[in-house]
C-alpha cells in the first residue's frame, strides 16, 4: 500500500504542476471488464515444532472473473494523460477442494478486494489508438472452511500493467474505449499462526483483462 499511496501522490505532483503551466482537461469514465488470472498456489505443513516442512503441495489455476471499475483521468496535452481506475467491489477465486467427502474435508478460496490502478494513457498517431502502462495494488484475503478451522492472515499485492487501446469520440465530449491490458503481481504469503503452521503462497499471479469504458471529458 506504501508504494500505491508514493505513486499517487507523484501524480498528483505532477497534475498540479503540469496544470498551473497548460490548461487542465479533466475526464471520468465507468467501465466492464472481463478478466482471467492465473497463479501457482503452494501449501506447506510443517512438523509439530515449526521447524520444517512435512508435506508440500502445488497446484496450477486460472479462473475468469467479471467486475465493474470508476476511474478519474486528466489529460496533460495532447498526448500523454494520467489517471486512477478502481473497482469498488471484490471477486473470487473458485473454492479449492481438499480430502473430499472425507471428515476431514477442506475449502479453500481467496478473495480480492480494492483493486486500484494508477496509470498513465499515452496516445499514439494511429487514430483512437493509446498505449497505457500503470500500477496496480489489491488486497487478498484467503478463506478456509473445515480443516483446522483456523484464520489465515491477508496480505496486499501490487504489480505492473501495461495495455493498448482505442478511443472513439462520441459527441458532447462522451467517448467509447475498448482496450485489453495485462498484469504481473509480485508472491503472496500467509499462514495460520500455528506452531505446526500451514502456510499458503500464491506465486507467479497474472492477469488479462478486456475493459469497455464510457468517458466524459470536461
Amino acid at each position: 500500500m506504501k508504494k500505491l499511496i508514493i505513486a499517487i501522490s507523484s501524480i498528483l505532483l505532477l497534475t498540479v504542476s503540469s496544470a498551473m503551466s497548460m490548461e487542465f482537461r479533466p475526464s471520468i469514465g465507468i467501465s466492464g471488464n472481463m478478466a482471467v488470472y492465473a497463479a501457482t498456489g503452494t501449501e506447506k505443513n510443517f512438523n509439530e515444532a515449526g521447524t520444517a516442512v512435512d508435506t508440500t503441495t502445488d497446484e496450477h489455476g486460472a479462473f475468469v472473473a467479471e467486475y465493474g471499475s470508476i476511474f478519474v483521468e486528466a489529460a496533460l496535452n495532447d498526448m500523454i494523460s494520467i489517471g486512477l481506475d478502481y473497482v469498488p467491489h471484490d471477486f473470487e477465486t473458485p473454492e479449492n477442494v481438499s480430502n473430499e467427502d472425507e471428515g476431514n474435508q477442506r475449502t479453500a478460496s481467496a478473495r480480492f478486494d480494492e483493486l486500484t490502478t494508477v496509470y498513465a494513457k499515452v496516445n499514439i498517431p494511429l487514430g483512437g489508438a493509446y498505449l497505457k502502462v500503470g500500477y496496480s495494488q489489491v488486497d487478498v484475503t484467503s478463506n478456509e472452511n473445515g480443516g483446522s478451522r483456523n484464520s489465515y492472515g491477508n496480505a496486499s499485492t501490487d504489480g505492473y500493467t501495461v495495455g493498448l487501446g482505442y478511443n472513439h469520440e462520441v459527441a458532447s465530449g462522451f467517448s467509447v474505449r475498448l482496450e485489453v491490458t495485462g498484469s504481473e503481481f509480485e508472491d503472496v504469503t500467509v499462514n495460520n499462526g500455528q506452531t505446526n503452521k500451514t502456510e499458503i503462497s500464491v506465486k507467479e499471479m497474472i492477469g488479462a483483462r478486456g475493459t469497455l469504458s464510457v468517458v466524459k471529458s470536461f
